[in-house]
């Protein structure tokens, strides 16, 4: 392979695997995702807790730690984990828990925190032998399904104790989406040739040959070589088990495109479907690219250049023209030019810090922001040649008249993620916010305080992890659905280009190209690996085709499973009409989309509260009392109506969650008026201190007390303006202002300190409160009583879905000018929050124009 040296990987196979966090039905608990060394590790217990746990001799059901619930370590080498109980006739249900604790558990399917598994015992009782495996999470028994095992005369050589042992579950068949074919693969077998037969129920009691009959001779195969893949596939219908080999990987090659660099030699690889004439300059000399077969690529060509070429510049030609290279990890600024970088040797000052945990993604709150408008105002307080740099962000201790800035204002404020806007390299000059993409994978120069290539690249690898240390996750806007122009890369191939121009303003990418899809799901891992993000924001994620977000989500969750990567983007295209809607991301799609944890942003609920973006009509927030059902919705998480993962036949549907995760609920980003903007271009007077003030808070207060996650913009929480002498007509689109519209004034934190403590106590308040965060679509429907009395809509809500009618928490938005009085239910309450913000009073009173919530003692 040329001396080819390959990034290591954090995942466990290149075929993404879907993750879907769901509350287990009847046990009322909603733990701690498991993390990825936990997932790795070889578990030390594995018990199968359900309803029947009594009946086997423990002292309740749902038991985690019961002795008598407790499966065995198989001796055959299989590493599988298993157990036979005789059961009574009844109905009952059951999961798998390792360790003893419902921190790591597995239901139906696989399933991660999945369904509970069924079990119906017929009458007279009979006895159930349940089986785990630790490495695809699989739990069954055999009364759901068969446990099939491959014995033959090649089980000695994959480690069983003897040949023809239909009880060692090294040769193990599973059907874990349960669609009544078994299979297993291996690449353990030698080269020769074998017999093989379907064992049933870990017995030769039953059993079949060929043709799937019990009686029918053995069923022989041939390992061609060493290595190669075995398959193994029963059919549980027909009983025919058919094995099929696959010789090992020939020339094929390994790694990705662009430049891959070790110190004696470097690969230079770009796809060029439509032009052999292929080159690449580097160190003064020509190299011609030869045709090179790449797994999981086409029409790649290659180069492999002998010397070590760290930190020098490349440039690929296509033809006669010069192109960039599109899977470049620096540039030269300003040129088509790529730079050779020995990203693996590069790691932050001090290495890197844990990423900081977060048990669910509904407990997340993500505040947007922008490299530059965040610190490059003086009042910032960060040192000069670090204002609107990326090191910039994450200075600690400044201050403006006595009030924290930058990162440690937002850890006051509590927010759990950053969102960083455009932050790879762009066309455009600053100020401005980077959606016109230029390089997808390098970070953008003019957020850098450094001309170094290495370090550029710590720069920002020290801004992630700083943020890690200080306890906030971050995310990263990225805009793979246009380019700059399209000389970004018409002159490799106009394939990467689609013939409508989805975006809005031309140059849109692409995806239905396999190739395509492919760079974008490169430059997503690349990001992840190489930077330590916790997840993106799309712009335009409208215009891919949701099943390619579906694969590159689940891959990037399978590849990364500790992280628990937040993804989400905006589920329109550039307001144009799509010919390929109903195969793009839209509100109807996004239940498909739920196990690669994918969410968008919920225009529908904005624009319920707030009215519309860009006009002086106002919704919810302003005493509209027309659409309190929208508001409603919006207040449970938008979830579906029946649920389920099947694309909605509405494509803009607006109950469309499966899961509230899946919902980012808002009502200002950088894009058109901001909140404040809004209310006062509407006319709302009164300042910070009166209507106007309180329209703000009652707005917000509705995002961070709504199911789903919050989202909100830089400055939103002390009225930061972008209106500049009155012109509002600039501040609706501030994209291309100066920093005199969009630079964060620190000195507004201070004018509007009471909306400030509001935003945080309303943060604070969302933390300490479960049932402000339900995680599944089941919690929403079976903890969540909703109703809507006039305009006033009032949630009550159960943080245990155990006692899902014991309702805990009471959240009253009233959009009137006259107080409302809550009827709370029975027992001790207390008022938490009121239109002031964290309150600690008595009495059912809810305020006009308000969020008002109550807690039980």
């Amino acid at each position: 392979m040329h001396g080819i040296r390959r990034r290591p990987r954090r995942r466990p196979s290149p075929v993404p695997v879907a993750v879907l966090a769901a509350t287990a039905v009847g046990l009322g608990l909603a733990p701690a995702l498991a993390t990825s060394a936990q997932a790795a590790a070889a578990p030390t217990a594995v018990s199968v807790p359900g309803t029947f746990n009594s009946e086997i001799g423990c002292a309740g059901d749902w038991s985690t730690d019961c002795p008598q619930g407790q499966l065995t370590a198989r001796s055959d080498g299989s590493g599988a984990w298993s157990k036979t109980y005789t059961l009574p006739a009844g109905s009952y249900a059951y999961k798998a828990a390792v360790n003893k604790s419902w921190t790591e558990n597995y239901g139906a399917k696989a399933q991660p925190y999945g369904a509970d598994i069924p079990l119906q015992i017929p009458a007279g009782g009979r006895s159930v032998t349940f089986v785990y495996d630790p490495v695809t999470h699989w739990i069954t028994d055999d009364v759901n399904s068969k446990i099939v095992t491959a014995g033959g005369s090649f089980q000695s050589e994959i480690g069983c104790s003897a040949d023809w042992a239909p009880n060692c579950l090294t040769s193990w068949l599973k059907d874990i989406d349960g669609d009544g074919t078994y299979t297993w693969s291996t690449e353990a077998i030698p080269a020769g040739t074998y017999e093989v037969k379907a064992a049933i129920g870990q017995s030769w009691d039953e059993s079949y040959g060929q043709g799937g009959s019990p009686t029918a001779a053995n069923i022989s195969f041939t390992v061609p070589e060493t290595g190669s893949t075995v398959d193994f596939r029963y059919n549980s219908t027909t009983h025919a088990l058919s094995v099929q080999t696959e010789e090992p990987p020939g020339p094929a090659l390994d790694g990705t495109l662009g430049a891959l660099y070790t110190p004696t030699e470097t690969t230079f690889r770009i796809w060029s479907p439509d032009n052999s004439q292929v080159s690449v300059t580097v160190g003064g000399q020509t190299h011609t690219l030869q045709p090179a077969d790449v797994t999981g690529y086409t029409d790649v060509y290659q180069a492999v250049v002998p010397g070590n070429w760290k930190n020098q510049p490349y440039q690929f030609r296509v033809g006669s023209n010069t192109v960039r290279d599109p899977y470049a990890r620096m540039v030269k600024p300003g040129t088509t030019e790529g730079v050779v970088m020995d990203v693996d040797s590069i790691k932050p000052a001090g290495g890197w810090t844990p990423t900081p945990p977060i048990v669910k993604r509904e407990d997340a709150v993500i505040y947007e922001m922008n490299v530059r408008n965040f610190t490059i105002d003086s009042s910032s307080g960060v040192d000069s040649a670090k204002r609107g740099k990326f090191a910039g962000l994450t200075q600690t201790g400044t201050t403006h008249n006595g009030a924290k800035t930058g990162i440690d204002h937002l850890k006051e404020l509590g927010v759990t993620h950053v969102q960083l806007l455009p932050s790879f390299d762009f066309n455009s000059t600053v100020p401005n916010w980077g959606y016109d993409p230029l390089n997808f994978n390098v970070p953008e120069e003019q957020f850098s305080q450094f001309t170094a290539p290495e370090d550029r690249v710590r720069e920002f690898q020290n801004m992630v992890n700083e943020y890690h240390k200080n306890g906030i996750r971050v995310l990263m806007d990225v805009v793979y659905n246009h380019t700059a122009n399209k000389d970004v890369f018409q002159n490799i191939t106009g394939k990467y280009y689609h013939e409508t121009q989805l975006s809005g303003v031309g140059n849109s990418i692409d995806d239905g190209n396999p190739m395509v899809s492919r760079m974008i799901l490169d430059s997503l891992e690349y990001w992840v690996d190489t930077y330590n993000l916790d997840g993106f924001r799309f712009d335009l994620i409208g215009v891919h085709q949701y099943k390619n977000v579906d694969q590159w989500a689940k891959y990037l969750q399978s590849a990364f499973p500790d992280r628990t990567l937040q993804i989400h983007g905006e589920p329109w295209s550039g307001g144009v009409d799509d010919p390929e809607q109903a195969e793009k991301v839209r509100y109807g799609t996004t239940p498909a989309i739920a196990g690669g944890h994918v969410g968008v942003f919920n225009g529908s609920y904005r624009d319920a509260i707030k009215g519309g973006t860009r006009d002086q009509v106002l919704g919810y927030m302003g005493g509209s009392s027309s659409n309190a059902s929208s508001i409603a919705l919006g207040m449970r998480g938008s979830p579906l109506a029946v649920k389920s993962t099947s694309p909605l036949s509405d494509p803009w549907a607006p109950a469309f969650a499966y899961d509230p995760e899946q919902t980012i609920n808002y009502v200002s980003a950088h894009d058109d008026l901001n909140l404040w903007d809004k209310i006062t271009y509407s006319g709302v007077t009164g300042g910070s201190t009166g209507r106007a003030g309180q329209m703000d808070r009652f707005a917000v207060g509705m995002v961070l007390t709504s199911q789903g996650i919050p989202f909100f913009h830089e400055g939103d929480e002390f009225l930061h303006s972008k209106v500049v002498n009155g012109d509002y007509e600039a501040a609706k689109n501030s994209y291309e202002a100066g920093d005199n519209v969009n630079a964060i004034q620190w000195g507004e934190k201070t004018a509007n300190a009471a909306t400030f403590r509001y935003y945080k106590d309303v943060i604070a308040l969302r933390k300490a409160t479960p049932a402000l965060r339900l995680s599944s679509w089941d919690a929403v429907k079976n903890q969540m009583s909703t109703t809507i009395d006039g305009s006033v809509v009032v949630s009550a809500i159960s943080s245990n879905a155990s006692a899902p009618t014991a309702h805990d928490t009471v959240v009253v938005y009233n959009p009137t000018n006259s107080p409302y009085t809550a009827n709370l239910p029975s027992g001790s309450w207390k008022k938490v929050l009121d239109t002031n913000g964290a309150t600690s009073a008595t009495g059912n009173t809810a305020g006009s124009l308000a969020v008002t919530v109550f807690k039980k003692n």
